[in-house]
């Protein structure tokens, strides 16, 4: 009987969720209710998600990557570097909106940790991301605009790798995602 009920766990611990590259991420759906399940977002055929709940549109692809509307997927930019400092970072959307912008948008910025936790799916790992709605998303730390009070030399994140938050040193190298608020 116990034999059954691990086999029975183990096998509704892992949700294959497939994406752009064919790799799964272990997911704990129907054990963990969903923080962000994909009807929470709209696709706007652009390389941009609206976030329904919070209303924030988002870059499908991080930093450092390509949006593909014929693959729905990400691909890596081969001249940008996908991990940045910080400071580096927050130059991200300045850089962007002085170009021209995204998706007909220059008001790019980066999430502060509120925002950036908000798309957090708990159900998931590796990366605890909703990959239905953000394809290709590295499980690794993030930086959001909000820096550490008390200590100037951190800013905090978040780490998609298990969901949590954290402050890291602004001159350490993490990946970057924007975001802007809608009508603007």
């Amino acid at each position: 009987m116990k034999k059954q009920i691990f086999i029975t766990l183990l096998m509704s611990c892992f949700t294959l969720t497939s994406f752009g590259s064919e790799l799964y991420q272990p997911c704990r759906i129907g054990m963990i209710i969903e923080t962000t399940p994909t009807s929470q977002f709209k696709d706007n055929n652009d390389g941009t998600i609206t976030d329904l709940k919070t209303k924030l549109i988002w870059k499908k692809c991080i930093e450092g990557m390509i949006w593909q509307s014929s693959t729905n997927s990400c691909i890596d930019d081969t001249a940008t570097e996908d991990m940045m400092t910080w400071q580096e970072a927050l130059g991200k959307a300045t850089q962007l909106n002085a170009s021209g912008g995204f998706a007909s948008a220059v008001s790019w910025r980066l999430p502060n940790i509120k925002e950036l936790s908000s798309i957090i799916e708990n159900a998931c790992y590796g990366p605890s991301i909703n990959l239905n709605i953000f394809p290709d998303s590295p499980s690794g730390i993030f930086w959001s605009s909000t820096p550490y009070i008390g200590a100037n030399d951190y800013a905090w994140s978040v780490r998609f790798n298990y969901g949590q938050n954290s402050m890291n040193y602004k001159y350490d190298y993490y990946f970057a995602r924007l975001v802007r608020d809608p009508n603007l």
